[in-house]
């Protein structure tokens, strides 16, 4: 029991100090200010099942340095904007959106 309140006494000191450590920039006389964030990701620059213009956009190489898995069966990966997507080589369609798949480097 005695644990527990020396605990609950320890957080309530740290509060205030974990408080101001969300405000990455703190300057005497301002105040932290949150930008809000979209709840639902916009729309994307292109939509699964577009043919893409040829040259339009550079294919993705070294995936397996972003943590994708090796192309293979006649896709590639192409950046467009600074989304990458999973695109027939042959067609140019638009196979699927693998940004959320991709590693950290990204």
């Amino acid at each position: 029991m005695r644990d527990n309140l020396i605990c609950a006494a320890v957080m309530v000191a740290l509060l205030p100090t974990l408080a101001s450590a969300q405000c990455r920039i703190a300057v005497a006389g301002t105040a932290c200010v949150s930008v809000p964030q979209p709840s639902t990701p916009g729309p994307g620059p292109v939509e699964i099942g577009d043919i893409l213009e040829r040259g339009a956009y550079s294919m993705l190489m070294n995936a397996r340095y972003y943590g994708l898995p090796s192309v293979s069966d006649g896709w590639v990966y192409m950046r467009i904007e600074d989304d990458i997507y999973r695109v027939d080589w042959r067609s140019h369609t638009v196979l699927e959106n693998v940004t959320n798949q991709a590693s950290r480097n990204w």
